[in-house]
């Protein structure tokens, strides 16, 4: 099927979604038609991408705002389903951004108490929060200048002690040296946080 075919019946199927029409009988009529179960998912996938298009910017102010998006007049014309997948995309989408801004905060060195102030744990459950400050502020003392030299010396001091432990004991530890090349490596790139641009 090509695009403009899939984009017609895409648009058909939102409308027809949007009416609260059974999903299945959705199925029923485009199967009789001869498409194949591929083509069907890859329509309703399509659908629900206009109708997040058309619904998103309501459902974002209704979840900001804390109002019960299930009991509003605006989505009344939406199936249950539907309605429930576009609410759970855009509370995913807003706890991306509320991971983001907390790195954010994290970098222009704020503490973990004054980050987690300022998270919407609507979005973002707290124990969530608090796990990706850790670990935030974990990369960015690793990322800077005293991190990053701390692990260049520490692989040198590792590389030295293979040495010196080959000349006194005449065995070779294969491990450390590996470890040691691994701590300086590390040493000279930065690590990247998680749920960062």
């Amino acid at each position: 099927m090509d695009y403009k075919k899939k984009i017609e019946y895409a648009d058909q199927v939102a409308k027809e979604l949007e009416s609260r029409k059974p999903k299945e009988q959705i199925i029923s009529a485009l199967e009789a038609e001869g498409l194949y179960d591929r083509d069907i998912t890859n329509i309703f996938a399509s659908a629900r991408n206009i109708l997040s298009e058309t619904y998103r910017p309501q459902i974002r102010a209704f979840l900001l705002a804390g109002n019960d998006v299930y009991r509003a007049e605006e989505f009344s014309s939406l199936d249950k389903e539907e309605l429930e997948q576009l609410v759970t995309s855009e509370s995913q989408r807003l706890g991306l951004e509320e991971r983001r801004k907390l790195n954010k905060l994290v970098k222009e060195g704020q503490t973990a108490q004054e980050v987690l102030k300022q998270i919407d744990t609507r979005f973002l459950p707290i124990d969530q929060a608090i796990e990706q400050v850790a670990s935030a502020q974990k990369i960015k003392k690793q990322n800077s200048s005293s991190g990053k030299a701390l692990n260049i010396a520490g692989g040198l001091g590792l590389i030295l002690f293979t040495i010196v432990v080959l000349i006194a004991t005449e065995r070779l530890f294969y491990v450390l040296p590996i470890i040691g090349i691994g701590m300086i490596v590390k040493g000279f790139f930065s690590e990247k946080m998680a749920y960062e641009d």
